[in-house]
């Protein structure tokens, strides 16, 4: 019992004794057994066992038996259990045919069928039918062959419905116990077909079918959770032959859901007043019921061919006294499977079997396997046909529900199957996407959750359908939302800044468009009325979708591999990326109610996320997997694959402009005998890219006949019918409209075609007038215009005496004539809707066999290529979401979009990006701009808290801009963490540091200079002598002007007035303050002098403090004194303070330095005394730092020259602090300023010091 694992505490006697009287008990309830008992049922066979005489005159003791089977099933039963001591020991089909006949037979209740069915249940939950028991296989289909042929007399729909409830139940707990995987393929068939027959009849309560498809759920659970145990694919056969091979079996079939009802209900009524009124409505319910599918037939029987609605019998008179519902596919009853002959035997208590069991034990049974799960999984999908109108979208979102959990569970595994994947990559993916087009909110729902589901299961295997697919998203979202994502641009000015540039909306036409992204079809297929406006509803279900795929961790850097790097594919990576940028941000001229442009912001973010994972796990980026294609190489193909494209551009436009651009670039090369045909035919046949239209022109021309030739051999034709060969033909280019040109290209065809089939064919004259008979033969189909069709005769007498003289056999023209009637042969651009995109389908499969499968790359290898295409639109979408941010959670977004931006570029050493990002920061501070005093007077200055603040219009506007504030805090903060990456950006960096000085706003720390004669003093923001006050007015003036001084309002065009600052001025100024500081100016400036820097960075940073300390141009242009400028000694101090400090970079460093303070000295003349002054004792603290430094002495002496030559009057001016300098220089210890020309260049400099007092 142990190995039973037996789930009750009873004993398995004890519990199976309980179900058996709980049957019975229900069957003496009935009239038909009330009276009944089980004793002398089988007198007499005793003593003829024994070898007693049969009484000649005695009745036959099988009569009682006759009429009473099911209680002498019962009665067997426990004494067969007599003789069994353990359940292990238990035969379980002679334990479960006497409940399984209860449920079979018609002659019993709904509460005794119930009842057994509950019996039965409880011996697979409890245990008591395992594995370990004999003949437990041949039990469980037995099983499964009763429940789905369950009988019984019907009552009220109530009490009827609750026992197709436990029969459900009992389906399901066969088919999830451990038993469950010993079922046959049939018995599997059988049980889902029941279900799906449940779930598909409408007049069937709403709680009973919902309860079939949650069984329906739970089974297939159990079914595809096999193929995870399933090693090899079986091998199966469409009809049943003796092959000898027992790796062969059978295939079973499921039929797809017909118009007929099918009833699961089966009411056999007899003739009564009650009894007409409820078959009227039995009548009436059948009629409005949808199709179901059922099992076509299994290996034993023939299937059951049924009648067309109207005739179909649904009422069946039988000789007994109440209605009968029957539950059983359409065919006959005895047609099952575990029945093989019709000879009785007897069982061990000397009885006959009954029907259940008759020769029950023949061949091994064996499990189920593929087969069955291929039939459910072939049937489910049958049910999504778009087409197939008698399938009603409440069976597709049933069958939809069931197909996901499938995936959910197997999705993987079905991978695996040769016979399971092609259905996957044909007929689902293809009906998946029709129903993907549809409105309908709860459809389209589940039909992209199921899409999703596939993908992320089966990427491996469906490498174009999800490239298709996701180019039908971008498309239909952006047709949606107004912006087109392939014309989406991002524009960068001179300065750096980024800016998005949304274009004009443009509906692509089929007349000679062609779409540059890819080969992938377009599933709109250029039709204008395919882009009408969808629902808000619908499109964030598309998006909802888009983003569920973008979910998979390596989703981006897959599609950059497998589809951007694909000459064959579009730029999905780049598209998507374009698109989730364009849409991060809602359209200015419309309103949404819908949350895309968040998502779409979401999904770029998570793209930036994942990289910044990846940087964070130490040396995963250098990792290389194996089998990968390495960088350089994809980068190839993919500059390989832009000049496909744009020689395909040009051929679309000039076929001969277009070769001769392949030619120059190396896409079409000539063989080792110089000829480039077979290169050209090569590229002609394998770019989807080309034009159709001009594709054939071009091939048709006379001149191009070698090349046609060529064209065809590209194509594979040995052992294949010639009209399948042309369509394949056909179906690459379109076939020019001159007849000439036709009948050249299918003359050349047929020549080519002939050298490889001459079985039916008998010269190449016959093949030409056949390939071109079947070009015609389309036509006549096909064509709209023509209301008189050939037949087959009118085809087999056009082609009399051509094949040589002789007939084309028969057969062979009627398979090209019904091939061709079937199935039209589309020319390229000939189609739109259904047909058209069955072409487009077709197209894909062809290339799907050449692409390769889908490559999951678990490696961050690829990333900084990925983010080198797709900055731009990132870093634009991220601006502009901070900019138009409404909540501290999108700011909170873009800020850390920002950051991760600037660590990525960083880290992948992307400098113009990392610069681009600052110069966007620096931007959105708002302290690029000046905001000047527009009065004469100084800004004004408050006290707060003990603390002096200058109230400037610039501190008043940045303490009033809320995300300019953001903005500096985090541009500084991405600079301090990353300054070694800044290089252009460091100008920006400046600008707004000047106007921050300028403004009164910097820290006092950074305003600290060191003086040679004083020590530390800070920089003045006014030179040292104040200009002369304005000049006073005339005192001459008259009375009246007099007057009118007095009496004006002070408030009038007075620029000497300015009113004193306002509170809410004072708080925004303080604002401002406390931004700054925020912004850790000092730490940063600080790190730059202590060496923070690499030499590139700090070289850049030398430019950028040229660049904005003064205009040198201005000055030498000047023909008075510049004014004071008080950020031209800040910088300077900067400057002089870096380059000291890093002594180590002090050779790299020193010519930027010089050539700043030279800039200045050169001209000291007209520039202030001030910044002259400080440019001299920076310039002397340069010398003393590299005083020790023989390499530097030349420079030394340099710097003395310029000091020497100044005009008297500058010398004067400087001369205090000059002589300190030079003192100090002198008295280091350096054995290089003890030469003759240093001290003479002193002596100079002190005589023209002393000469200019």
């Amino acid at each position: 019992m142990g190995d039973n694992n037996i789930k009750s505490e009873l004993m398995w006697s004890q519990l199976v004794h309980a179900e058996i009287i709980a049957v019975t008990s229900a069957m003496r309830k009935n009239a038909r057994w009330s009276g009944m008992g089980v004793r002398g049922i089988n007198m007499g066979n005793l003593g003829m066992n024994m070898g007693l005489r049969k009484k000649v005159n005695a009745k036959d003791p099988n009569a009682r038996h006759e009429e009473n089977p099911l209680m002498e099933a019962f009665a067997n039963l426990k004494t067969y259990l007599d003789t069994v001591q353990d359940v292990r020991d238990v035969d379980a089909l002679l334990l479960l045919n006497p409940f399984l006949e209860v449920i079979r037979s018609g002659n019993t209740t709904g509460p005794i069928a119930g009842t057994a069915l509950s019996s039965v249940e409880k011996f697979l939950h409890y245990g008591i039918v395992g594995l370990n028991n004999p003949n437990a296989a041949y039990a469980m289909n037995a099983l499964s062959s009763a429940a789905t042929h369950c009988k019984f007399e019907a009552s009220d729909i109530a009490s009827d419905e609750l026992v197709l409830l436990r029969m459900l139940q009992v389906l399901q707990a066969a088919l999830t116990s451990e038993c469950g995987q010993i079922l046959s393929d049939e018995a599997v068939c059988e049980m889902m077909e029941t279900g799906l027959s449940m779930c598909c009849q409408m007049r069937l309560s709403e709680m009973l079918r919902r309860s079939a498809e949650h069984v329906m759920i739970n089974m297939v659970t159990a079914i595809f959770e096999r193929l995870k145990m399933l090693d090899d694919d079986w091998f199966y056969i469409e009809s049943q032959t003796d092959t000898g091979d027992e790796n062969v079996r059978e295939a079973p079939h499921m039929s797809t859901p017909k118009p007929s009802p099918s009833p699961v209900l089966e009411t056999n009524i007899p003739e009564s007043p009650s009894n007409d009124i409820a078959v009227n409505q039995s009548d009436a319910t059948v009629q409005a019921a949808p199709e179901q599918p059922t099992i076509e037939g299994c290996p034993s029987g023939e299937p059951t061919v049924e009648k067309p609605v109207a005739e179909q019998p649904i009422i069946e008179q039988r000789s007994i006294e109440h209605p009968v519902i029957e539950l059983s596919t359409p065919e006959d009853a005895n047609n099952d499977a575990l029945v093989e002959s019709e000879q009785e035997k007897q069982d061990v208590s000397g009885s006959k079997q009954t029907e259940t069991t008759r020769n029950i034990k023949g061949d091994p049974l064996r499990p189920y396997g593929v087969p069955a799960i291929r039939e459910l999984l072939r049937v489910l999908i049958s049910l999504l046909n778009p087409h197939e109108h008698k399938h009603t979208d409440s069976m597709r979102v049933m069958a939809l529900s069931i197909l996901n959990v499938a995936f959910e569970v197997g999705g993987r595994s079905i991978g695996k199957f040769e016979a399971l994947r092609s259905l996957v990559v044909d007929d689902f993916c293809k009906y998946l996407f029709q129903l993907a087009k549809t409105d309908t909110t709860p459809l389209l729902t589940l039909t992209l959750r199921v899409i999703s589901t596939v993908f992320d299961t089966m990427r491996p295997c469906l490498k174009l359908q999800h490239e298709l697919f996701l180019f039908f998203l971008i498309e239909r979202l952006s047709f949606a939302t107004g912006i087109e994502s392939r014309g989406a641009t991002v524009d960068i000015g001179e300065d750096g800044h980024i800016s998005f540039v949304a274009p004009q909306r443009v509906l692509d036409t089929r007349g000679g468009h062609v779409d540059v992204r890819g080969g992938s079809p377009n599933m709109f297929l250029g039709r204008q009325n395919d882009y009408m406006t969808v629902s808000g509803e619908v499109c964030e279900l598309l998006m909802e979708c888009l983003v569920q795929c973008s979910r998979t961790p390596t989703f981006l850097v897959d599609l950059w591999y497998n589809y951007d790097c694909d000459p064959s594919c579009g730029d999905l990576a780049e598209e998507l990326v374009q698109f989730l940028s364009a849409n991060s941000f809602p359209d200015p001229h419309t309103y949404s109610f819908t949350n895309i442009h968040v998502l779409c912001f979401d999904t770029l973010l998570m793209f930036i996320n994942r990289m910044v994972d990846s940087v964070s796990i130490e040396g995963y980026d250098d990792e290389e997997y194996e089998g990968l294609t390495p960088s350089k190489e994809l980068l190839d193909r993919k500059a390989r694959k832009r000049l496909i494209l744009e020689g395909s551009t040009l051929f679309n436009e000039s076929p001969k402009k277009g070769i001769a651009f392949l030619e120059g670039v190396g896409i079409i090369e000539p063989d080792e005998n110089g000829d480039n045909v077979p290169s050209l035919a090569e590229f002609l046949r394998s770019t989807q890219q080309l034009n159709k239209k001009i594709l054939g022109e071009y091939l048709g021309k006379p001149e191009n006949l070698k090349l046609l030739k060529e064209f065809m051999r590209q194509f594979e034709f040995e052992g294949k019918p010639i009209h399948e060969a042309l369509r394949s033909v056909l179906e690459t280019f379109r076939l020019p409209g001159e007849s000439q040109q036709i009948m050249r290209v299918t003359d050349t065809f047929a020549e080519i075609y002939y050298e490889a089939n001459t079985e039916e064919i008998a010269n190449p004259i016959a093949a030409q007038v056949l390939a071109y008979s079947i070009i015609m033969l389309n036509t006549d189909q096909h064509n709209p215009q023509i209301r008189r069709r050939m037949s087959l005769e009118d085809y087999m007498r056009n082609l009399r005496g051509v094949n040589d003289n002789k007939d084309f056999s028969e057969g062979y023209l009627k398979d090209i004539y019904e091939a061709i009637r079937h199935d039209e042969i589309v020319m390229p651009e000939e189609h739109e809707g259904r047909l058209g995109f069955n072409y487009a389908w077709k197209q894909l499969l062809y290339r799907s066999n050449a692409s390769g499968h889908f490559v999951v790359c678990d490696t961050a290898s690829y990333n900084k290529d990925i983010f080198e295409l797709t900055w731009k639109s990132i870093v634009a979408a991220i601006s502009y979401a901070f900019n138009t941010a409404q909540d501290d959670a999108t700011l909170q977004k873009a800020i850390s979009g920002f950051h991760h931006c600037a660590l990525l570029s960083s880290h992948f050493g992307l400098h113009d990006v990392f610069d681009s990002i600052v110069i966007n920061l620096a931007t959105m501070t708002g302290l690029l701009e000046k905001a000047g005093n527009t009065s004469s007077l100084p800004d004004p200055i408050v006290d707060v808290a003990g603390q002096k603040y200058v109230i400037s219009n610039l501190a008043i506007r940045f303490g009033r801009d809320y995300k300019g504030q953001l903005a500096a805090v985090v541009m500084f903060a991405i600079v301090t963490r990353h300054g070694n990456s800044l290089r252009s950006g460091w100008t920006k960096i400046l600008q707004i540091i000047r106007n921050l000085f300028v403004n009164s706003l910097l820290p006092s720390s950074m305003l600290q200079v060191e003086d040679f004669v004083s020590g530390t003093t800070s920089i003045p923001l006014k030179p040292k002598n104040p200009t002369p006050s304005r000049q006073q007015n005339r005192r001459d003036g008259s009375i009246l002007s007099t007057l009118s001084a007095y009496l004006l309002s002070p408030y009038t065009n007075d620029e000497t007035y300015r009113p004193d600052p306002t509170e809410e001025e004072v708080e925004s100024t303080m604002c401002a303050v406390d931004c700054v500081v925020a912004c850790r100016l000092e730490e940063l400036f600080a790190d730059i002098s202590s060496g923070g820097l690499a030499i590139e960075p700090m070289q850049a940073l030398m430019t950028a403090i040229q660049t904005v300390g003064y205009d040198k141009t201005v000055i030498e242009n000047a023909t008075s004194p510049v004014p004071y400028d008080p950020a031209t000694v800040l910088f300077l101090e900067f400057m002089i303070t870096t380059v000291s400090r890093n002594t180590g970079k002090i050779q790299s460093l020193w010519p930027y330095a010089t050539v700043y303070m030279f800039g200045i000295l050169e001209n000291a003349e007209k520039q202030s005394v001030l910044v002259v002054e400080r440019a001299v004792v920076g310039l002397l603290r340069l010398c003393i730092c590299v005083a020790t430094e023989d390499t530097m002495h030349d420079e030394i002496l340099h710097c003395l020259r310029l000091l020497r030559d100044f005009p008297p009057s500058v010398t004067q001016a400087v001369a205090e602090q000059m002589m300190a300098g030079i003192f100090t220089l002198s008295n280091v210890n350096s054995a290089k300023l003890n030469d003759t020309e240093f001290i003479n260049i002193i002596l100079e400099i002190k005589q023209k010091v002393a000469s200019s007092l």
